[in-house]
Parts: C-alpha cells; structure tokens; sequence
C-alpha cells in the first residue's frame, strides 16, 4: 500500500483521510471475492493534468491478467477509457462501457466512485477481456448508415415538440422508458467520440452517458414533478472534464421517451476566456504605463527644483502636465476591463491631478459631463491631452495675477456626436492673431484633426473663451 500512498501524493493533492479511505478500498478488493477472476484497479485525477493515473492494481487470483507488464503508475487517458473520466466526473457508476488498454487491448469497463463525504477521490475500475467479439461495435465503423436525420426519427417516434428541429446542430439523444439510448443524431455521435467513447453509443445506458451526475430515474422525476410534459425545461449549464455544454431535457409522454439535447458552448468559453485573459494583460500593461509615467513625472520634478530661470521651470511644469493627464487617465484604464472609458469619470481625475500640480486657489473648474459617454481607450488619452492643453492656457494667459476666476467643462453626446467645451470669464484673446507658434494650441487643432478627425471652435473676446471640440463616437 506504500506504492499506492506514494502516487496519490504525488499526483493529487488528496488529505491522509482520504488516502486512507482509497487504501481501505484497495483492501476491500483483495478480499472481495467477486473480483477474483478480474483486473481490478484503483484511478485517481491527476491535478497537474487532469487526466487520471493508475495507483493500484489488483490482478486476477484466477486465470489470467490482461496485462503483460505493470500499469501502476501510468497515465489513464480520456480517449481510452471514457467510463472512468465519467465516473470522476459525474459521481455516476459507468457500466460495461467499452475502453482500450494502455497495451491497446479492447476491454468492458465497470467503474464505481470511491467517496469521501460525497467528494470523489476516485474510482474502482474492473475489467473483463471483450477484444474477440467487439468488432462491429468499435469506433472505426461508420455509423452514418445506421442513423437517419431528425425527419426519420421523427417518423419512427411519432411527432416531436418543433424545437427539436430548430435544434439541429446540436447532440439529440432519445432514450426509450427503461432508460436505453435508442436513437440519436451525427452531432450526438461526434460529441461523445470527442468524449472518448470507443463504441456505438446506440443500446447504452442513460447513465452511462449523463453529462450532469443525474440518474435517468432522477431525471424523470425531477420532470414529472415539474409538470413539463412534452416541453423542454430550461437550459441548465455545465462543465465536463474541459468542455461545456447546455443541457435541455423532455419527456414525451405520448411515446415514453426522455429527449436530451446538448448544446457544445466549449468554442464559445475558450474564447470568453481568452478575452479576459487579453484584458487583464491589458490592465497589467497600462498600470505599468501608469507607473512609468509617474516615474518620469518625479525626475522632471527633481530637474524643475534645480532650475532657477522662471521660464525653464513653467515650460517644464507644462511639459509634467501633459505627462500628468496621460497618466491620470491610464490609472483609470487599469481598474476596468471594458475598452470604454467613462469620460466623466477621466476628466474628474485629470481636473483633480491638474489642481495639485498648479496654482489655482482663486480659479475653480466646474465639470458637467454626461455620464454615459464612453470613449474607447486609445481616443480617451487623445482627449484628455487636449483638456490638459485646453486648462494649461487658461492658468497661464487668461487670467492676470491675483484674479479670480471660473472654468467650465461641458461634455454632450447628440446623435453619436460628442461635444467638449471648455469655457472659461477670463481677458480673452484675438482669435485671428493666435501665434503659430503657441504648442499648446498646436497640440489642441493637430489632435482634433488628426487623431479625432473631429471639427474645433474657437469663441473668444473680452469677457472670456470657449473652445469647443466634437467627434464621432
């Protein structure tokens, strides 16, 4: 039993009272004499791969083993022994199910759960040696002549609820009132040969093929108390091993059949996960831009004490607002997972960051943005930067020392269109004899155009500015 403890610490992260419930079951087989004639084995998953592996084996104390070499130790995998991932999976004993040995033997499998407080741990496997009369019943035969397409079920059966029809693309399994599967469709075949199936699943068992741990006698109760006679129950979701699926049932009580269909949603999850996976990398990169820039915001700081000249000092106080409100805006892109970006929440931070950096006691920025305009992420810094722009120009030319004064910023969305304007009750300026010059400005009309392909407006005179900006959202 040292061997079998060892491989099940090895391979799973089972506790000593549950390894000690698998060495319980092993005794239990040397002693049972029902298993005298028979290979029985003990499976468990293994957690690194999810597939199952071999911890003990018990060989036959009458006649001989199917097994020329030792198998304890070695990987079981899903594509030749189907019964015993269903059992690890559903809790379900898997009955005479077909399977291949790892010495490509054909074999029946019965497989029974071992259970700890209801928790799988895994399974006992008892083989018998089928290989000589299981020809016509392998994979290999071509079941296409077998299975006729739903308008042929539905002759045979008699009339079917119409959303079987709509169901096509999905699995059909049709099982009869003792609980035997006697017909279903391509879809249905090729799903539980991707399951690992080896045989026709024609004549099998429900139990032998639920998906979701409940028994046909379960099921047909759990409908019967429903009251959905002759109507399909809601979808119910599931995982099995690494696909999912959804899962409707009926029973047509005018024949005594319980119909299952089977929807494959695997496609559909790998790729939501690999969404999520893509935006959180995307997150982790812009918390890194964020941090970087920061970064970059605290040398420039370091320089600007250093200098002396005025000029130097308010030329580079520009330069670390701009970083400032490419930063502010990254913070809030890497708290979401959505592209989008709500703007009021991106301008409220750049305000917020833009006071901290100037001097504006005697200057209050008011902002009324609609709150439901979302901008994707790479307009979002474009728009921020001609904000910084925009709230630079007016601390520095549009009001004189000492004077107090207002900016407003507005954000409206009409008919896709958003329209920022920022206004200001400064001195104002000639509109015509803006200075070519002036980077700010520059920055303003090249963004607009180029990155927005949107229109600016300019309003400005003696009792203040608005500058106006709109784009396609």
């Amino acid at each position: 039993m040292q061997t079998l403890k060892k491989l099940v610490e090895k391979y799973s992260d089972l506790t000593l009272p549950m390894i000690e419930r698998l060495t319980e079951e092993a005794e239990s087989i040397k002693t049972n004499r029902a298993f005298q004639r028979f290979d029985v084995f003990i499976d468990i998953r293994n957690e690194y791969t999810n597939q199952a592996v071999v911890v003990y084996h018990q060989k036959p104390q009458v006649g001989q083993s199917l097994y020329q070499h030792t198998v304890v130790g070695k990987k079981a995998l899903q594509i030749n022994e189907p019964g015993v991932f269903h059992a690890l999976e559903t809790g379900l004993p898997s009955l005479g199910l077909l399977a291949e040995t790892q010495e490509n033997k054909l074999i029946r499998q019965r497989i029974y759960p071992i259970k700890f407080k209801e928790q799988i741990i895994g399974v006992t496997i008892v083989e018998s040696d089928v290989s000589g009369n299981i020809l016509n019943s392998f994979r290999g035969k071509d079941a296409n002549g077998r299975y006729h397409d739903l308008s042929s079920t539905i002759q045979l059966f008699g009339r079917l609820d119409l959303a079987v029809t709509d169901q096509l693309v999905d699995a059909i399994l049709i099982f009869n009132e003792s609980g035997k599967l006697v017909l279903t469709n391509k879809a249905a075949i090729k799903l539980y040969q991707r399951l690992g199936y080896l045989e026709n699943i024609i004549g099998l068992d429900y139990d032998n093929l639920s998906l979701d741990g409940a028994t046909f006698k379960q099921t047909i109760n759990e409908l019967a108390q429903m009251g959905r006679e002759n109507k399909f129950v809601k979808k119910k979701k599931l995982q099995y091993l690494d696909s999912y699926f959804t899962l409707r049932k009926l029973w047509n009580g005018d024949n005594h059949q319980l119909i299952i269909l089977i929807q494959d949603i695997t496609e559909i999850k790998r790729k939501e996960a690999e969404i999520i996976s893509k935006s959180v990398a995307i997150r982790e990169i812009n918390h890194r831009v964020k941090n970087n820039l920061q970064s970059v915001i605290s040398l420039l700081r370091i320089q600007q004490r250093r200098l002396k000249e005025p000029q130097l000092k308010k030329a580079l106080n520009s330069s670390i607002s701009r970083i400032m409100a490419i930063a502010s805006t990254y913070e809030l892109l890497a708290k979401q997972v959505s592209d989008d970006t709500n703007l009021a929440s991106v301008l409220s931070l750049l305000v917020s960051h833009f006071k901290q950096l100037n001097d504006t006691e005697k200057i209050t920025v008011q902002t009324n943005i609609d709150p439901q305009i979302m901008i994707d992420s790479d307009r979002i810094v474009t728009v921020s930067i001609i904000v910084n722009e925009l709230l630079q120009n007016i601390v520095d030319h549009a009001f004189p020392a000492d004077k107090a004064g207002k900016i407003k910023i507005k954000g409206v969305i009409d008919h896709g269109i958003i329209t920022i304007s920022v206004i200001d009750n400064g001195s104002g300026f000639s509109v015509k004899q803006i200075s070519s010059d002036s980077l700010g400005l520059t920055i303003v009309r090249s963004y607009v155009t180029d990155k927005l392909q949107g229109k600016l407006a300019i309003d400005s005179s003696d009792t203040g500015t608005k500058i106006e900006f709109s784009f396609n959202n």
